[in-house]
């Protein structure tokens, strides 16, 4: 087992770990109605069985005609043809358009059989009840939309691994596609240790905290599509932990606690792994701040990840190894950072320790010439949660940089959705 003063860098950790875990195990398939798969990751391509739209239908409101009749039409030198008709929207035409005629048409209506063109209503005008003139040359094809412009009979119009978003919902509904194939909900085991830890603020005394882990993950793994089972909160004695850590193994594809982790005399967890089968831990210590004494491992084929119990530590290592990993096994389209990225400027210098990859919580302050503005915020130790929750963005400082300058051009990762 690793020691602090073999600290490894976050992306060969990553790597390493992943390499661990026989990935077909954990991807089970399961048809759910798609109404209901939002979020979810598809396990299988979606192919469109029919064309979008339907049919030609008109771009714009005007006259549905042949275009070879329109040539040669312009303000000075209108050309008239004759209204045999009209189609309005959710209409089935019942006319044919030949030479020399034209059929009234809306936007979004079917194409008439023998119209190859719209001459938009702007450049036509109604000299009598039957007789049109126009003023404009279309070429066929003019403002109208193909059967299958949109989408074609056979296309790919998903591919497996992408994670089912509002708008992928609603291609999918136009389609008629009513369920999809997707990955099974991962189900994540999660425990908190530690004596010091209550489950309510109200059953606070002297030396004891609330638990604010076990919530923080819940929704984070609710957020990334897994199943959340909470283990509750277990005090530092060896045969606590082992029971509930052999429950975990036995209930959930993935096991996180928080707390332990570290070289105290009561940090039981990284031993107690390792004592109950090979590989047992296989990373203890990372080289970021906050969060260094994260510890990584395989216990009965199943992966375990210990988060510091300091709260930013454990909400910065549940997005560097536990999101990526819920990712990772159900071949999602997600590619590693959980964050909208953009480019800002430092409104102060910054220092960082080489050597060390730094993630540092910082507000944003928009200027009235819309520049972006990054203010480091001063209190950002690993135990401030309020660090996290008054941070726009984070800030990071990689391991071969000693920090950034004032007026410095750097990019920030947004924690909020705006």
């Amino acid at each position: 087992m690793k020691g602090f003063a073999e600290l490894t860098n976050v992306d060969v950790v990553r790597e390493k770990f992943f390499n661990l875990i026989d990935k077909p195990k954990f991807q089970r398939k399961e048809k759910v109605p798609l109404m209901q798969s939002i979020w979810r990751v598809l396990a299988e391509d979606i192919v469109s069985q029919v064309n979008i739209p339907p049919f030609d239908r008109a771009a714009m409101d005007g006259y549905a005609v042949k275009a070879e009749n329109t040539f040669g039409a312009s303000t000075t030198s209108p050309i008239q043809l004759k209204i045999v008709g009209a189609v309005d929207i959710g209409d089935t035409p019942t006319v044919t358009v030949h030479d020399g005629e034209a059929v009234r048409i809306n936007t979004g209506a079917p194409m008439p059989p023998g119209a190859n063109a719209v001459v938009m209503a702007e450049y036509t005008e109604k000299i009598s009840e039957n007789i049109l003139e126009i003023y404009q040359t279309v070429t066929p094809n003019k403002n109208l939309a193909k059967a299958g412009e949109d989408v074609k009979k056979g296309d790919v119009v998903a591919k497996k691994g992408t994670i089912i978003c509002p708008q992928d919902i609603a291609l999918f509904h136009a389609l008629g596609i009513e369920e999809v194939t997707v990955w099974q909900k991962l189900k994540v085991a999660v425990f908190s240790t530690g004596d010091e830890l209550v489950e309510e603020y109200n059953n606070l005394s002297p030396a004891k905290i609330v638990d604010s882990n076990r919530p923080l993950l819940k929704f984070m793994l609710q957020r990334d599509g897994a199943e959340f089972l909470d283990m509750g909160i277990v005090p530092d004695d060896k045969d606590e932990l082992k029971k509930t850590l052999l429950k975990a193994i036995e209930q959930a594809d993935i096991i996180v606690t928080s707390g332990g982790t570290s070289v105290g005399t009561k940090d039981y967890l990284p031993l107690l792994v390792s004592e109950l089968g090979s590989p047992g831990i296989v990373i203890h210590g990372v080289n970021i701040t906050p969060g260094r004494p994260v510890a990584l491992g395989k216990i009965k084929e199943k992966p375990l990840i210990i988060l510091p119990g300091y709260p930013v530590a454990a909400f910065l290592n549940y997005n560097l190894f536990v999101r990526p990993l819920i990712h990772y096994l159900m071949d999602s389209s997600y590619r590693w950072q959980p964050y909208e990225k953009i480019t800002a400027k430092m409104a102060t210098r910054i220092s960082s320790r080489p050597g060390v990859r730094e993630f540092v919580r910082v507000k944003l302050e928009i200027t009235k010439d819309n520049e972006v503005l990054v203010h480091p915020i001063r209190r950002r130790g690993a135990g401030i949660l309020s660090s996290v929750t008054k941070a726009d963005a984070l800030l990071v400082i990689p391991e071969d940089s000693e920090g950034y300058d004032d007026g410095e051009e750097v990019i920030v990762e947004l924690l909020r959705y705006k």
